[in-house]
Parts: C-alpha cells; sequence; structure tokens
C-alpha cells in the first residue's frame, strides 16, 4: 500500500486497483492518509468515492480513530461524509462527531449534522452528554449565525434521543 502515496501515478492507480479488488480493512488507513496528503485530482477523486463506498463494518472503527488523529484535520469533514455515505451508525462515538462537527468549518457542521439526525439512539448516557456540552459550548461562543443556526438544530436533535 506503500505505492498510494507515489509520485507516480500509474503506481498509485495500481495500488487502487489493488485495494478495490482486496476489500480488506487493512486498506482503509492507508488510503485514509494518502487522501489526506494528495492534491486534488481525478486520483484524489477516486480515493473519495472509494472512501464513501466501504461496507467492511471494522472501518467506521479506523474512520472515527482518524477523527481523533490531529494529522488529519484537515479531512475531518470528508471522513465525516465517509462516515456518513458508508451507511455506518456512529451513535456510540456522537461526542467526537460534536467535537469535529463544532470544531471545523461550515462543512464539518453540515456533514455532522446530517449523522446525528440520522442517529435513532445512545445507548451510553456519558457520550450524550458529552456531545451535548460540546454544542452548548459552541452555540454559546460561535458569533457565526449560520453555524450557530447548525450546532442549534444538532443539539435539538440530540436532546431528542435523551427521551
Amino acid at each position: 500500500m506503500k505505492d498510494l502515496v507515489s509520485q507516480d501515478d500509474k503506481k498509485v492507480v495500481a495500488a487502487l486497483d489493488k485495494a478495490d479488488a482486496s476489500g480488506d480493512i487493512n486498506t482503509v488507513q492507508p488510503l485514509l492518509h494518502a487522501f489526506r496528503v494528495r492534491k486534488e485530482d481525478s486520483i484524489r477523486d477516486r480515493m473519495r468515492t472509494m472512501l464513501s463506498s466501504i461496507k467492511i463494518s471494522d472501518a467506521e472503527r479506523v474512520f472515527v480513530e482518524e477523527l481523533e488523529n490531529d494529522e488529519s484535520e484537515v479531512i475531518h469533514a470528508d471522513i465525516l461524509g465517509f462516515i456518513w455515505s458508508s451507511g455506518f451508525d456512529p451513535s456510540e462515538k456522537l461526542d467526537v462527531i460534536s467535537r469535529i462537527a463544532t470544531n471545523g468549518d461550515y462543512r464539518a457542521a453540515m456533514e455532522g449534522l446530517t449523522i446525528i439526525e440520522l442517529c435513532e439512539g445512545v445507548e451510553n448516557e456519558r457520550i450524550l452528554l458529552e456531545a451535548t456540552l460540546n454544542l452548548r459550548t459552541a452555540i454559546d461562543a460561535c458569533e457565526d449565525d449560520t453555524l450557530k443556526a447548525m450546532y442549534q438544530t444538532m443539539l435539538e436533535a440530540l436532546l431528542l434521543l435523551d427521551k
């Protein structure tokens, strides 16, 4: 998988073909790393498509680990999108998702809102409490009315989960 970050586009494409064919969980993290360091081009678009359609159940864990990795901050909004597009239910990580959504840009907030609105429940009350606190803090500190409205909508969705 080292060829995913090669300067030779032919090697990168061959590595993507191999990763796509394997369907192996061990390709997810290297693919995220390659996506993070790749400039915007058609190859990066292919990586985005692959990451958005991963159906390996353990990939959700890898995505969340990358959300907790400060080096991946530049792709946090993308990772939230990958989680949603792949159909994962990260309800037990709403604390992390709310933190990313409220510390990122407009896109991160929109992706976080989408995930939070689709959650049907949270078993761990501490996670729900932490997510709620993240949003209340962000609402109090936010000066952008558009972001504040999204944070408020996220908070309302979380409060419905608490009932």
